[in-house]
């Protein structure tokens, strides 16, 4: 990704630091373009069925559980901030959710598109 775009990115969420639920809904966009191992099949499926809690403990303990590197660990990564972020995404934030989406093989137009989706025009 171009360097002045991931700028204005991570100074897009610094200004306005995406919600638990914007967060959310743009790793939903960024894993639309991921054809998903049966690990991550089951976290997707657990949050469209409505985030069960009796599930949180295991699926976040599951999702944490790796010793992979590189561009494994970074979509491993992706899946286990998906489960357990809690708290709003700033720039810094945004910055490492970026990496993790480029290392996982989302392309930067797709992560630029769904890091934008839910903003409004006039702040890209």
């Amino acid at each position: 990704m171009d360097e002045k775009l991931r700028e204005k990115l991570c100074d897009m969420f610094d200004r306005a630091p995406a919600s638990v639920g914007e967060f959310r809904d743009i790793v939903r966009l960024l894993v639309s373009h991921l054809s998903l191992s049966a690990a991550e099949a089951e976290i997707m499926a657990w949050d469209a069925e409505g985030r069960d809690p009796d599930n949180f403990d295991r699926l976040r303990a599951r999702a944490w559980d790796f010793i992979e590197a590189g561009n494994i660990a970074c979509r491993r990564r992706l899946f286990a901030g998906f489960v357990t972020t809690g708290e709003p995404t700033n720039g810094y934030s945004a910055d490492y959710l970026i990496d993790f989406a480029l290392e996982s093989g989302v392309c930067a137009s797709d992560v630029f598109a769904a890091m934008t989706a839910f903003r409004p025009a006039s702040s890209h």
